[in-house]
């Protein structure tokens, strides 16, 4: 799995981001979510923090989130390989669904999203797709 490491990626995925699986029926006045963490595959990066997901309305019968999150992401190695988070979603863009899932976009440790689903947070070393675990 590549794992892409542009500009235009990191933009994109600090605009996303939705419930892990989001809870059906939650509204716009309610929050769901809470505290989260993940491991990568060796031990050596780990994220914890906190992500909520609101639900904003549906379209082509999914439902819209908007979201926030707040990770901080370690590296427990000294073998000098960075560790980020990344992430796989779905985004409305107000006609359609633009998928964001074959690959892991780079995404910043805390920000907020709207119009999205599907939102998959990842903890990876940088350049290497096979070394991701999931935040759960």
């Amino acid at each position: 799995m590549q794992i892409k490491r542009n500009a235009a990626a990191l933009m994109t995925a600090t605009a996303l981001l939705t419930g892990f699986g989001a809870v059906a029926g939650a509204t716009s006045a309610q929050a769901a979510g809470g505290s989260y963490s993940a491991t990568t595959t060796n031990g050596c990066g780990s994220a914890s923090g906190t992500y909520h997901w609101y639900a904003t309305g549906s379209a082509s019968g999914k439902t819209v989130y908007r979201t926030d999150w707040n990770f901080n992401v370690y590296d427990n190695c000294a073998d000098g390989k960075a560790v980020s988070l990344y992430v796989k979603y779905n985004k409305w863009d107000g006609s359609k669904w633009v998928y964001h899932t074959s690959s892991y976009n780079k995404l910043d440790s805390s920000g907020s999203s709207t119009n999205v689903a599907d939102v998959r947070i990842f903890v990876c070393l940088v350049g290497d797709g096979n070394s991701c675990g999931e935040i759960h």
